[in-house]
């Protein structure tokens, strides 16, 4: 029985990985997990305020349609951003922009 190589032996995290950087494809996959991320963060009752939601270059740009709502996230904005980075697993996110 043939035995392989161990230096070309990776599991499939690190070869889907591998695949994203070089087809530069990263950045479209954390965008779109990051999005994902702030209505499972958030929870719904944040969700259902949001009316857009995007990022551009590193930066989550979110608006709301609560004042209210608004002003008590932009208090604990770096906690936001710490907690969207994990969930997503990466720094996917370096800045939250609230309006």
């Amino acid at each position: 029985m043939a035995q392989f190589k161990r230096s070309n032996e990776q599991n499939m995290g690190e070869a889907l990985s591998e695949w994203l950087d070089r087809y530069r494809l990263r950045q479209g996959t954390d965008n779109s997990r990051v999005l994902q991320a702030w209505d499972e963060v958030m929870g719904p009752s944040v969700a259902r305020q949001t009316s857009r939601k995007k990022v551009e270059n590193g930066v989550l740009v979110i608006q709301l349609d609560s004042a209210v709502v608004r002003k008590e996230l932009l208090m604990v904005k770096a906690k936001i951003v710490a907690a969207i980075n994990e969930h997503v697993g990466r720094s996917a996110i370096k800045d939250l922009h609230i309006f």
